[in-house]
């Protein structure tokens, strides 16, 4: 049994500064080998077209963010249960279970993401929407000897007017996140404590759980089919144990009524923190015990607690598989079009920079910047472009401090790339 304490921080809501204090003991046991993912996965990806225009492609967090900075996963379990009147065994201890609901928020724009599909020209088009097929995780189950169905319950929360609407940061993090500049985001995924779920749930699968489903590593794989359920580019998954019968004071999960542990990773092994990038709305979050009952002293009533939050030695990506799809205009060949799109420089931008694009033949060609929202901030309209390399100077002093896209439109075909800019 590990017992990890919270770290102590100041937490910026808006901009005015909130002192948080978080004290907490969480109990969870660990896995000895990291679970083979491979021996349930479809073919990585599936193409429907060379050119890559269509997208349709397993995502997972854990396995990309340790493809792209070359680490190793530490994995572990946590229990999962809907109250605390219950028991969980902890190898060398009983005690009650310390989260209710896992949410894993996802960015579309992340670099790790785009790195795992492929690159820049497979990239994902946040402008539009992406469907999802799949949804599956990996977790333990035992069944209770009462025989109760238990199930476990995915829901799929869109960013829209009321959840993942607005942006916290931390400060006081830059030894644990050196590329943060000092200060940590994410984006605030909001908890309905009277419907004890997320708020602006737009789909929810049940998916019930029994032992057959098991899979060779000993791990179950409990997998929703969706149908090609529609959302942007930011987006979470949320996940719940729902118990199939009534439990009583005493009981111990995994005895009379079943248990359920989620699978979760350090992205860079034990007790290390995770490689932040400015930007990387990517990660996941957990409702604590206090939350679900609204008797938290440390302000996090009403909202995911972020693994951000967290001291090392927590987990830091929910074990779960999404299959996406997506037709887009970004798979089409540069070299095959004429043309060859450059990184802004410089890149982060706090003033005046300049992109630069090179066109083997005259081009109508045109310009546009948008923000993570995908807001338009700054065109040029079409005009005929000379062969050769050409040039846009952006001036970003009006612009506040983020992530942007800027995309150029050559004869109807589309190329982009991200920038940043800082203040």
């Amino acid at each position: 049994m590990k017992t990890i304490l919270l770290s102590v921080f100041a937490f910026l809501i808006a901009s005015s500064a909130v002192a948080q204090q978080m004290d907490r003991s969480i109990l969870q046991n660990d896995i000895k080998e990291a679970p083979n993912h491979e021996s349930v996965r479809q073919k990585k990806s599936v193409h429907t077209a060379a050119s890559r225009s269509t997208i349709a492609q397993w995502v997972n967090f854990i396995d990309m963010t340790s493809s792209y900075y070359s680490s190793t996963p530490d994995y572990d379990y946590y229990f999962l249960f809907p109250d605390t009147t219950v028991l969980a065994n902890y190898s060398s201890s009983y005690d009650i279970p310390f989260i209710h609901s896992f949410g894993m928020t996802y960015d579309l724009s992340s670099d790790v993401i785009k790195a795992g599909i492929g690159g820049l020209s497979d990239e994902f088009d946040i402008s539009m929407n992406v469907s999802i097929d799949t949804i599956a995780t990996y977790g333990r189950y035992s069944k209770g000897s009462a025989g109760y169905v238990d199930t476990l319950i995915y829901r799929v929360v869109p960013r829209g007017a009321n959840n993942l609407n607005r942006i916290g940061y931390f400060t006081g993090q830059l030894t644990k996140y050196p590329t943060s500049s000092d200060t940590t985001r994410y984006r605030r995924l909001y908890w309905d404590s009277v419907a004890r779920e997320p708020f602006g749930v737009i789909a929810e699968y049940k998916v019930p759980l029994v032992l057959s489903d098991t899979i060779a590593n000993g791990l179950i794989y409990p997998k929703a089919v969706t149908s090609g359920l529609s959302v942007p580019s930011i987006f979470a998954i949320t996940i719940d144990f729902k118990p199939g019968g009534t439990y009583l004071a005493g009981d111990t999960m995994g005895q009379r009524i079943g248990a359920y542990t989620q699978v979760v990773a350090e992205h860079n092994g034990n007790e290390t923190y995770h490689n932040y990038e400015p930007g990387d709305f990517t990660g996941s979050s957990s409702v604590h015990r206090t939350v679900r009952y609204n008797y938290s002293s440390t302000g996090w009533n009403g909202r995911y607690i972020p693994y951000l939050a967290y001291g090392a030695s927590q987990f830091e990506a929910i074990d779960i598989d999404l299959f996406l799809r997506q037709n887009n205009t970004y798979g089409i060949d540069e070299y095959s079009q004429n043309v060859s799109l450059f990184q802004n420089f410089p890149n982060p931008a706090s003033g005046s920079t300049t992109v630069k694009y090179l066109l083997r033949k005259e081009s109508n060609v045109s310009f546009s910047l948008m923000d993570v929202t995908g807001k338009i901030v700054f065109t040029e309209s079409k005009s005929r472009k000379n062969e050769g390399m050409n040039s846009i100077e952006i001036d970003t002093k009006e612009l506040n401090s983020g992530i942007y896209f800027y995309s150029i439109i050559v004869d109807g075909n589309k190329f982009s790339r991200k920038m940043i800019v800082t203040k």
